[in-house]
């Protein structure tokens, strides 16, 4: 992004109004199967006192494995952006990297475990069956329960 105008004092802002798009060598080792491209609106500030500050509301959609069929599922994000980014300038250019500043925010929002997967009646096999949360604790047959209800005692 080219900010030669803002550093130089020309412009007091520079507003931010695009659709990005994040190399996959970002993500290619991460749980994210596929990254849509990603809108950016907000603003690029900066004042005499080598602050430049980036304000922005980022938007976008991954595709991840659900955690528990594993089948691609679409997982919205949304979150916003404050902060100085001066030091991330390229030296002796008036760029700003704003796809590296992306990613950095990105990251944060990849969720450990997701899943859509509300009905558990159709996920068994030969001798084995997905429970949910609720049938674990519900279960007569945990070897651990006795110890649960010593423990919701105290």
């Amino acid at each position: 992004m080219d900010i030669a105008k803002l550093l130089n004092g020309e412009e007091t802002v520079l507003l931010i109004d695009d659709v990005l798009e994040i190399p996959k060598t970002y993500y290619d080792n991460t749980e994210i199967v596929k990254l849509d491209k990603v809108k950016v609106k907000g603003k690029l500030t900066y004042d005499a006192s080598d602050i430049l500050i980036l304000e922005a509301k980022v938007e976008g959609v991954m595709l991840l494995p659900d955690a528990v069929t594993l089948e691609p599922v679409s997982y919205h994000f949304s979150f916003e952006i404050s902060e100085n980014v001066y030091e991330k300038l390229e030296k002796d250019k008036f760029s700003l990297d704003i796809i590296a500043i992306l990613w950095e925010n990105i990251v944060l929002e990849i969720p450990i475990r997701y899943s859509e997967v509300t009905n558990y009646d159709n996920l068994k096999g030969d001798g084995w069956r997905v429970i949910s949360e609720d049938e674990k604790v519900n279960s007569t047959n945990n070897p651990f329960k006795d110890l649960l209800n010593k423990l919701d005692k105290e």
